[in-house]
């Protein structure tokens, strides 16, 4: 994989802010995130590792100038819901 791409495994997580709970004992106020949605352009690099299995990779898009032919750009939905209440 090119080395500008990163596995979309690793890549997920990042875009998942962690947002630690806020809790004000003196005003009684408790707050937290229950979820979040994330829209974001991406390149993708898709190979086949000697095994036969399938790397996805990706990258936020690299290419910021107009061209002949422009990349195909890709978007990827993450959606993340907090299941417990604190």
């Amino acid at each position: 994989m090119d080395e500008a791409f990163v596995p979309l495994a690793e890549l997920v997580p990042e875009l998942l802010p962690a947002v630690p709970d806020l809790y004000d004992e003196d005003a009684g106020v408790r707050t937290w995130v229950t979820g979040y949605e994330v829209d974001t352009p991406v390149e993708l690099a898709i190979g086949v590792r000697p095994d036969g299995t399938v790397e996805l990779g990706a990258s936020p898009p690299i290419y910021h100038v107009a061209t002949a032919q422009l990349p195909v750009f890709h978007s990827i939905r993450v959606v993340a819901v907090r299941e417990e209440v604190p």
